[in-house]
């Protein structure tokens, strides 16, 4: 056989040159895919194999006992919350339907009630049964039983409300009668009393107080002022009654007299005081 050219050879040799590349990439890419063969065959070999399996149900367990964990930490604090809200709600309901609230509701009826018969001078029969209806309601919740030793007692009181015609003035002609307020102040510590009237007329009456329970005293009259004090008159001894004070906080006062009278005052200057 004739031997290539040397030109023919030259040629040949090119060739080889040119496709040497594309073969050393084409061998890579082979070895390449099959080495990502052998690596699915290994994970598929670990999937299937038993402590692969234990391992992940293991792991599915812990991820399970987790979220129940969660759950439940989740449920506690939606009942301690629900727990919360409930104790919230029920100090809520102590607040409006305590003692405290009761009073409140009381006063508030009894006053509301007063405030419409004019110190009692325009209360019909079916006024006076409502209010002394009223009065006897509050009386129940009265939150110091032994009134005389009360801190809320002593001070200037007005009078709002009597069944007592002769304080009114009722069998007086009406230019007569008492048309401004009407003042009580009561002295604890030096047992004494003073009642005293406004416009027109301005009179006054001393007492002295004689405790006889936790909560009532005997009023001995001493000296009536009238005009403002312009004639003083000593009272004679016959000048005398009692009071019960039923009913007395900081702001309202009720009291019933020897004659079956009923009072409602409230406070007007507590640091009022008699010497």
């Amino acid at each position: 056989m004739r031997r290539p050219s040397h030109a023919r050879r030259r040629r040949m040799k090119a060739a080889a040159t040119l496709f040497q590349p594309m073969h050393t990439r084409t061998t890579t890419a082979l070895r390449d895919a099959s080495a990502h063969f052998n690596d699915l065959a290994r994970m598929t070999t670990a999937a299937t194999h038993p402590r692969t399996t234990r391992a992940w149900s293991s792991s599915r367990a812990t991820t399970s006992t987790s979220a129940r964990h969660s759950t439940r930490r989740t449920v506690v604090r939606a009942t301690s919350s629900t727990s919360s809200s409930f104790a919230f709600q029920s100090m809520v309901a102590h607040v409006f339907s305590g003692p405290t609230a009761k009073r409140a509701r009381a006063k508030e009826a009894l006053l509301d009630a007063i405030s419409r018969v004019n110190r009692g001078t325009t209360a019909s029969e079916e006024d006076k049964i409502a209010i002394d209806a009223l009065a006897r309601a509050l009386e129940k919740l009265n939150p110091t039983r032994a009134s005389l030793s009360s801190s809320a007692l002593s001070g200037e009181w007005e009078l709002k409300y009597t069944t007592s015609a002769s304080i009114l003035g009722l069998t007086k002609p009406a230019l007569f009668r008492p048309r401004g307020p009407i003042y009580q102040t009561i002295d604890t510590a030096a047992l004494k009393a003073r009642n005293r009237e406004t416009a027109p007329f301005y009179n006054a009456v001393e007492a002295d107080l004689t405790p006889t329970s936790k909560s009532a005293v005997n009023v001995q009259f001493k000296k009536f002022f009238v005009l403002g004090g312009l004639i003083k008159i000593t009272a004679p001894e016959r000048a005398r009654g009692a009071l019960d004070i039923t009913y007395v906080d900081d702001d309202v006062r009720v009291s019933r007299g020897d004659k079956g009278n009923l009072f409602v005052l409230t406070m007007s200057d507590p640091n009022a005081r008699l010497a």
